[in-house]
């Protein structure tokens, strides 16, 4: 009788460092569906403009755009604070898909950064809409009410600013 053959380990190479795949890192993994939820993100307003402009020109839509923001009114006034949160995350989105594309390593800094301000606009403004629209103002009750969404989104941009500090797959894909 004879013994089982031990199985055959390729060698690795002397710079391959354990945890990191080998070989050039492609875009695959949470990576990549962040990277196509930023390409929605960014093209969703795109799409909708361009609706807008088909639809009734664009001094038509630049009209409808301006007229829907002038004033010092309460609808207008939470109109402008409900867009500053979607106009800083299209922001990002935008960047995030030049910088994937062209795997800038300065994406690891900046990306993180990016939603941390996400953050602080969303926060700012939904403690502001509701400011507008209560008739006393914003209370101790309004901050009950929105502080487990915002806990939320802090939770998730903490982990995205984990991910990106910490996570195998970006330290490799944007270091080349």
């Amino acid at each position: 009788m004879t013994a089982p053959s031990t199985p055959q380990v390729p060698p690795r190479s002397p710079s391959h460092v354990p945890g990191r795949p080998e070989g050039p890192v492609r875009l695959g993994g949470a990576l990549a569906f962040l990277f196509w939820c930023a390409c929605g993100i960014a093209a969703l307003p795109l799409a909708g403009l361009f609706t807008l402009i088909s639809a009734l020109g664009v001094t038509g839509a630049r009209s409808a755009l301006f007229d829907s923001f002038a004033g010092a009114g309460v609808p207008q006034q939470v109109l402008r604070l409900g867009l500053m949160p979607q106009v800083v995350l299209f922001g990002w989105a935008v960047t995030m898909v030049v910088l994937t594309v062209a795997r800038a390593r300065i994406a690891l800094l900046v990306l993180p950064w990016l939603l941390v301000l996400w953050l602080a606009t969303t926060g700012y403004s939904q403690f502001a809409i509701r400011d507008a629209i209560a008739p006393d103002g914003a209370d101790l009750g309004a901050f009950a009410a929105l502080m487990p969404g915002l806990l939320a989104q802090a939770a998730g941009v903490a982990a995205f600013f984990g991910y990106f500090r910490e996570g195998v797959r970006p330290q490799s894909f944007y270091r080349r």
